[in-house]
């Protein structure tokens, strides 16, 4: 294959895969070996039977084209890759014909699309969708409810000046407590409402997260826990709001931290470079991610309670509001991410933050240092 068709193939979403009438693998182009888990090297000119196909759909259906000369499609094929996983891919496989030998089957072109990019971008867009209904919810409450609690705060106030023992004071400052707490909830739920735009500057990942990692470590919660790093050096500076981010990462690492238990309680931090998901740019191309994954060893979720998470008033702790994920989730939606979480109950919690990363950002810092 020549260098430039080799570069448009590699330049194409999908995965190709040039197999001859033997049933070998002839060529590949970089998507297909993403998809595959493997290299073009180690994959060129090997037998379409020893291919890491669980369910046999990619082999069945070239095996079938190359005897009938009729292309078939499979969609939705659930596929396993070797690296762990699975993926959701769209299988077309056509014929390939000779027009030096008269028109004879030389082989099949193997189409293989990733689903996952378009189900990432179905669940970013539904989750919008709930949230920005949420927000209407939230501007009527507050529309409904901020003014009386103004008053209410301020005859407390009134009150609480007029008492002349200490227990009408402290019936006063319980009501002013109160209040100010239902106001921040208003706040915290305006969030929806206002659809806030994000303030996007190039900013270091690590260094947000060593911040949170070091104000919670000031936090009584986190006394006798374990807090550990896995940072990937290689992952360079992202396009994001740093405030928002932040945001985001002290809601979860306080979680764990209250998820697990004091003496033997770990949460661990890791970040990863990924090509496995991905997710689209606001050019509707395909590009890498930054994975960030907080993970605990507490008692885990269990998946009734784990199905509706991040719905807002959706809570594990006692006198928690269900807001704080809910809002976090928001905040990474506005990304262009992900957030999941996975749970098994008794193995703890991981929940894992998939960013997207601009292309050029990625052959840089695969770029060798001079």
């Amino acid at each position: 294959m020549s260098r430039e068709l080799k570069s448009v193939l590699d330049a194409v979403h999908d995965g190709i895969l040039l197999m001859d009438r033997g049933g070998y693998v002839e060529d590949l182009n970089a998507e297909a070996c993403r998809i595959f888990g493997t290299s073009a090297g180690n994959i060129r000119g090997v037998s379409m039977d020893r291919l890491i196909d669980p369910g046999r759909a990619i082999v069945s259906l070239a095996h079938r084209v190359v005897e009938t000369g009729q292309p078939y499609v499979q969609d939705e094929v659930v596929f396993e890759r070797r690296t762990g996983g699975n993926v959701t891919i769209d299988i077309s496989v056509s014929p390939m014909f000779d027009p030096e030998l008269s028109g004879q089957l030389d082989g099949a072109v193997v189409m293989i699309r990733d689903r996952t990019i378009t189900q990432s971008l179905r669940e970013i867009v539904n989750q919008q969708e709930q949230l920005v209904s949420y927000g209407l919810i939230a501007a009527g409450i507050a529309h409904e409810v901020k003014n009386p609690l103004g008053g209410i705060r301020g005859a407390a106030e009134l009150l609480g000046g007029w008492s002349v023992d200490d227990r009408g004071s402290r019936a006063a400052s319980l009501i002013v407590d109160e209040v100010d707490r239902i106001t921040a909830l208003v706040e915290e739920l305006m969030v929806f409402a206002r659809g806030d735009e994000l303030s996007r500057t190039s900013v270091n990942l690590h260094q947000i997260l060593d911040s949170v990692i070091e104000l919670c470590r000031l936090d009584p919660i986190a006394g006798g826990i374990s807090i550990g790093r896995v940072y990937d050096p290689s992952i360079p500076e992202i396009s994001a709001d740093a405030d928002r981010l932040r945001q985001v990462f002290l809601n979860l690492l306080r979680n764990a931290l209250q998820a697990t238990s004091a003496g033997h309680g770990r949460v661990e931090i890791e970040t990863r470079m990924t090509l496995e998901q991905r997710l689209s740019s606001r050019d509707q191309t395909s590009v890498p991610t930054v994975q960030i994954v907080i993970r605990d060893n507490g008692g885990g979720i269990s998946p009734e309670l784990l199905a509706r998470l991040a719905t807002p008033f959706v809570t594990t702790k006692e006198k928690g509001t269900g807001l704080g994920l809910a809002v976090s989730r928001h905040w990474v939606t506005l990304h262009r991410g992900t957030l999941s979480i996975d749970s098994p109950p008794g193995e703890g919690t991981s929940v894992r933050i998939n960013l997207p990363l601009e292309a050029e950002k990625v052959r840089a810092s695969a770029r060798p240092q001079s």
